[in-house]
């Protein structure tokens, strides 16, 4: 269900490597007119067709799945065989190739190239954390997304964008040559050209970027059919709506108040002996906000893990760029459908608007305005200074009447303050994001929090245990997937580094898998709930660190360095 996105960045990362080798080749080699474009659009549109067909091998290549014959499948799980069966028999396809991936990260995806040439695939997870009717909705949800047929109409939606995105370039670069030779022969019919070639590739750029988003939009609809498909193989919609609680929330909470006490005894607590955090609050929060009388995971607790999907400005922003819908979307629409296969709704989220106000009042536009402003300041002050530096230079020219009080040597002086302030800016929002007053918490705890956002994070310390790889499969996830005794969360290592982050993918994440560790970092929401490593803390005593707020600080040293730089440049010119 979430996998879906991850399990082809590799893919779209390779690909777009090819599309960008071949739009550079072409530019360079082929003819700047009609003709030129017609090939470059046929070669977008062959490279679309060589991803389709081969992105399904790189998936088999590049994930451990473990595939299964249908008859292991049918004996080891009857109940799932059940909902593909029934869909094979109503819509007369050919049975799907099974696999599992045995990772306790929760997932399940399928690919292929037509609905009779699908592979599903489901991990451990899901077999582990959900129930069986449970695990049933996500399968039927998988076979909604091959009886559409979306392997097909998502590839012709996706191509549409990259196709406009050709014509931009190709004639922003055709303008650009063209105005080349116009300039040795002079020609008015050749700046009509030129201008016509400009007004359409930002044409074309908008068309692509509303294009892009349009596309996204399809996806997210698919997304929906697909639960739509699930609620009818399963009869109640509120099967894959409690599998969406757990998979995207990580709520696992059950039992009475005497099981939950127990777990916070797991081995696990040992680790405060070692001495490295003191605890200064209780991990437990109250039992009623957790758990409901039925020992299920109460109303309560879904509301508030909801209420960021439904009520944070920053979920809008995500939801905008993401191919999937929120979850708490998801759990709304298959709500409504609950009256259609007469069961009453068991999550309906109604408490979710009482408990944002209760944290965060009635409006949350502030702190998003200021988060976006922190995230992005460094580059807020870099085109402040751009900006300025054009209007000094056509004021100069003559082409703008007002000039800022600079003379021509100030230029380098100018920009010198310049990097130093976006030094500043780099350094504000490292301080911003990697908060200090680290506290024990628990997953459930910090699910239920509506004010944390990218950037406003919680500085937290959580105990349990790794379970599985970040993306499960993958062999270069360098993230991991973490329980507590009350959920489930995603631990994101970024250290700031690519090839270190690809070294501790394949030398060091699998080793944690299966062991008892203590986390401290930063809880995040992306639009899933993810925390950003700062050490693990093995029971054994093995610490891990992390450094992508120290490479923050780096980074502004570099910014420091070439202000230093040119101030020097300045001083000596003087």
């Amino acid at each position: 269900m979430g996998l879906k996105l991850a399990s082809s960045f590799a893919v779209l990362f390779l690909f777009g490597l090819i599309y960008a080798v071949v739009f550079t080749i072409g530019i360079w080699f082929l003819p700047n007119d009609l003709f030129g474009l017609f090939l470059m659009v046929a070669f977008t549109i062959l490279i679309v067709l060589f991803q389709y067909g081969i992105s399904p091998l790189i998936i088999r290549w590049i994930y451990r799945i473990d595939w299964i014959t249908y008859e292991d499948f049918t004996f080891q799980f009857p109940h799932l065989a059940d909902a593909v069966n029934k869909v094979v028999e109503y819509e007369g396809i050919r049975t799907p190739k099974m696999g599992i991936i045995h990772d306790l990260n929760p997932n399940a995806f399928t690919f292929g190239w037509t609905k009779n040439s699908a592979r599903l695939v489901v991990t451990d997870g899901i077999l582990h954390y959900l129930n069986k009717k449970e695990q049933k909705a996500v399968v039927a949800h998988e076979l909604g997304h091959i009886v559409h047929s979306d392997f097909i109409l998502m590839t012709v939606v996706f191509a549409i964008p990259l196709i406009l995105l050709t014509i931009a370039r190709w004639s922003y670069y055709a303008a650009r040559f063209s105005g080349s030779s116009r300039r040795s022969r002079d020609s008015d019919s050749g700046n009509y050209i030129g201008l016509a070639l400009i007004a359409i590739a930002a044409i074309s750029y908008i068309a692509y970027y509303i294009g892009y988003l349009v596309s996204l939009l399809i996806s997210r609809i698919r997304e929906y059919y697909a639960d739509q498909h699930s609620a009818e193989i399963t009869n109640n919609p509120n099967d894959l709506s409690t599998a969406l609680i757990k998979i995207a929330y990580g709520l696992l909470v059950s039992g009475s108040t005497e099981e939950m006490h127990e777990k916070r005894k797991s081995p696990v607590r040992a680790l405060r002996g070692l001495g490295i955090f003191e605890p200064n609050k209780s991990g437990l929060i109250s039992t009623q906000t957790i758990i409901g009388l039925d020992g299920q995971i109460s109303k309560k607790a879904v509301e508030a893990a909801a209420g960021w999907d439904l009520f944070n400005p920053w979920a809008k922003y995500f939801q905008l760029f993401s191919t999937h819908p929120l979850p708490a979307k998801r759990i709304q629409r298959l709500n409504k459908e609950c009256e259609i296969y007469g069961v009453p709704v068991e999550y309906d989220l109604s408490g979710a608007k009482k408990i944002k106000e209760e944290q965060a009042g009635k409006s949350m536009l502030d702190e998003f305005l200021v988060d976006l402003t922190i995230k992005n300041l460094p580059w807020l002050i870099f085109f402040i200074l751009l900006g300025l530096t054009i209007i000094q230079i056509l004021g100069m020219v003559g082409l703008f009447s007002w000039q800022i009080p600079l003379f021509y040597s100030n230029f380098i002086l100018f920009w010198a303050l310049g990097f130093f302030a976006i030094g500043i800016g780099v350094i504000a929002r490292a301080y911003f994001k990697y908060r200090t007053g680290f506290e024990f918490n628990n997953i459930v705890e910090l699910v239920s929090n509506i004010k944390v956002s990218p950037i406003r994070t919680v500085p937290t310390i959580i105990e349990g245990r790794i379970v599985g790889r970040g993306i499960p499969g993958y062999y270069f996830s360098e993230d991991l997937f973490f329980q507590d005794s009350t959920g489930l969360m995603y631990i994101d290592y970024r250290y700031g580094l690519p090839f270190v982050d690809f070294f501790w993918a394949i030398t060091k994440a699998k080793r944690l898998v299966g062991q008892n560790v203590r986390i401290k970092g930063w809880y995040r929401r992306g639009p899933n709930p993810y925390i950003q490593v700062d050490t693990i803390e093995t029971e054994s005593g093995r610490r891990f660190r992390n450094y992508a707020k120290h490479m923050a600080y780096i980074f502004s040293g570099l910014f420091f360095a070439i202000g230093m730089f040119l101030f020097y440049l300045w001083f000596t010119a003087l």
